[in-house]
């Protein structure tokens, strides 16, 4: 025969243990936390990140439990220091003045790139279509504009000319001109004999209907490797899981933006509807979005003909390759870099661990 009260302790029990399984069962439904990621551009964002905000809407970033968090620099010159003090967790910098902090004298910044992104050069130099100006040596004595004085590009600029014999302490200047609508209008109303800009805004640029012409760049320059990602070396050594996983995020929306460049398009201007050209109609959102998009779609799937694409990788010798042109061009006192501190490969098979060829498939029919 029961005591009194066992009926009562059997079921408090069981109740406690139902209790501790339901309190499991919910434990294991909720997702993993999304760790919020400081995603820093040295620009202004534009439809160089269409792939980005594809992947976002897309569910990329969020797979890999990641939520973004976007900041605008002035540059790569002020961006990399973010890196270096963690207070950016991910940057998307030209990669020449982290070449330059690593030569003898300098303070070496912590930052390592690890994603390949724009896989040859993105810079130009615009003029007008009735500009006298024919090639690089016309810019003794002119003023060439460029987004910001620390932009990326400069210290390449610098040493370009310096090959052709041009002195950047008194045979040509430098103005900030910034980048969009107050660039351009510097541009047409002569402020600058030329613009040094990227791709994208040149793109943009066109668009608008202005006559342009760009200046002749030797081959090696346009071979050299542009924009890519890069993170403090903590930050590739403890959280390596997060950088595979947003460098596979990202590749998965150069891929959807490579066959179904209208969807990224509408997607870009869905997150940003403030970029949206006032009164436009859709379809002249896309002929613009299309011929903006494709200009920096072409440096992201910029591989060697016959070779298998494998997106984020570096080659040393591009590296190599841009430590001998800022040192010909004075912007290094020495060709003795040691390129393998400036970037990793580690992450490569991890950025491509999917299937493209399914993804692209579904991809085609997106809206």
């Amino acid at each position: 025969m029961k005591r009194e009260g066992q009926d009562s302790t059997i079921n408090g029990r069981l109740a406690g243990t139902l209790a501790a399984v339901a309190v499991a069962a919910s434990l294991l439904a909720v997702p993993a936390q999304a760790e919020l990621v400081s995603l820093g551009q040295a620009t202004a964002t534009s439809l160089t990140f269409g792939p980005v905000f594809a992947a976002v809407e897309l569910g990329f970033f969020k797979e890999e439990d990641i939520e973004l968090q976007h900041l605008n620099f002035q540059g790569a010159s002020v961006l990399l220091p973010q890196l270096a003090s963690k207070a950016v967790t991910i940057g998307f910098p030209g990669p020449d003045p982290l070449i330059a902090s690593r030569q003898p004298g300098r303070s070496p910044m912590p930052v390592k790139f690890f994603y390949n992104a724009a896989r040859d050069s993105i810079w130009e130099f615009l003029v007008r279509e009735d500009s006298p100006l024919k090639k690089l040596a016309d810019l003794k004595g002119k003023v060439i504009g460029v987004g910001a004085l620390a932009n990326a590009n400069v210290p390449i600029t610098r040493a370009m000319l310096r090959e052709i014999g041009l002195d950047g302490t008194k045979d040509y200047s430098f103005m900030a001109i910034g980048v969009g609508g107050p660039a351009f209008r510097a541009t047409l109303n002569k402020d600058v004999d030329t613009y040094n800009t990227f791709d994208t805004n040149i793109a943009a640029f066109e668009v608008s209907g202005a006559k342009l012409r760009r200046l002749p760049i030797e081959q090696k320059y346009k071979d050299l490797f542009s924009n890519g990602f890069a993170t403090h070396e903590d930050t590739m050594r403890t959280k390596p899981k997060l950088i595979a996983g947003f460098g596979r995020a990202f590749t998965k929306g150069v891929l959807v933006c490579e066959v179904n460049p209208d969807y990224c398009i509408r997607t870009f201007y869905k997150h940003n509807p403030a970029l949206k050209k006032s009164g436009a109609s859709e379809d002249e959102i896309l002929t613009s979005g299309r011929h903006i998009l494709a200009s920096r779609m072409g440096r992201y799937v910029a591989f060697p003909k016959g070779q298998p694409r494998r997106f984020g990788e570096y080659a040393e010798k591009s590296w190599k390759d841009f430590v001998i042109a800022l040192h010909e061009g004075g912007e290094l006192s020495t060709r003795e870099v040691d390129v393998s501190t400036l970037y990793t490969n580690a992450f490569v098979p991890e950025f491509n661990r999917f299937d493209a060829a399914k993804l692209q498939e579904m991809a085609k029919s997106l809206k």
